[in-house]
């Protein structure tokens, strides 16, 4: 598959996207221009303007804010091909309200507002779609707020791989990679330290909640990880 291709699949299994005439789909897989990113590269930072919706086509992109002691907090992780981000810095703020970066090689799709802002007035079902996708951000961070004030570090590492469990959908030998799991991004995102993370893994695994390898975390069972943070 050629690179025009690829990203007009991209664009078209993308939901904001959804319904579109194919020749919509052409016109904005025209607009957008690739950018690759090796691990660790930032993508932007807080404060920089904003020009561009960005649309993950490989690779993992995570969003942080740092404090004045330098301690990072992870606000989310995108890693869902066809993930489209920056809605509300693209189109309020025009500079970004975070800061981004890769954390593996990422290939990410930049789609320029001026395109964006003629799609959306021909086609305002697609506007509805990127309110729709900017509160569920904002439903996430509320969400994270909560978790960060009220469970336990075990608790917020419990309901992290419970959800990353669901959403690869299978029933049984739920399998996820350790890369995925990494104890710095953990703590990070979770609000605590790694010796916690390191900790609340050992809790889990001697629960009967998952298995540890050097490779995977196995998902051993999700029930035992929902009482963890359900607090039940």
């Amino acid at each position: 598959m050629n690179t025009h291709h690829r990203t007009l699949s991209l664009i078209a299994a993308a939901s904001q996207f959804a319904d579109l005439e194919p020749n919509v789909l052409k016109t904005i897989a025209a607009r957008c221009q690739p950018k690759a990113f090796h691990a660790g590269q930032a993508v932007f930072m807080e404060g920089d303007p904003c020009r561009n919706l960005f649309i993950l086509e490989s690779g993992r992109v995570k969003f942080f804010r740092v404090n004045a002691e330098g301690r990072e907090q992870i606000l989310k992780i995108f890693e869902r091909p066809g993930d489209v981000f920056c809605i509300a810095s693209a189109f309020s703020t025009r500079r970004h309200i975070v800061s981004a970066a890769a954390l593996a090689g990422t290939r990410l799709q930049l789609l320029d507002m001026d395109a964006m802002n003629q799609i959306v007035q021909e086609h305002p079902s697609v506007g509805i779609k990127m309110v729709r996708t900017a509160g569920e951000h904002l439903t996430h961070l509320v969400t994270l707020a909560d978790d960060l004030s009220l469970k336990s570090a075990t608790g917020r590492l419990a309901k992290h791989i419970y959800e990353l469990a669901v959403a690869e959908g299978a029933a049984k030998d739920i399998r996820i990679p350790r890369e995925r799991l990494r104890a710095e991004d953990l703590a990070a995102l979770l609000g605590t330290v790694r010796v916690h993370i390191s900790r609340s893994l050992t809790s889990l695994e001697a629960a009967g909640a998952v298995e540890l390898d050097r490779h995977f975390v196995r998902v051993r069972d999700l029930e035992i990880l929902k009482q963890f943070f359900e607090g039940k």
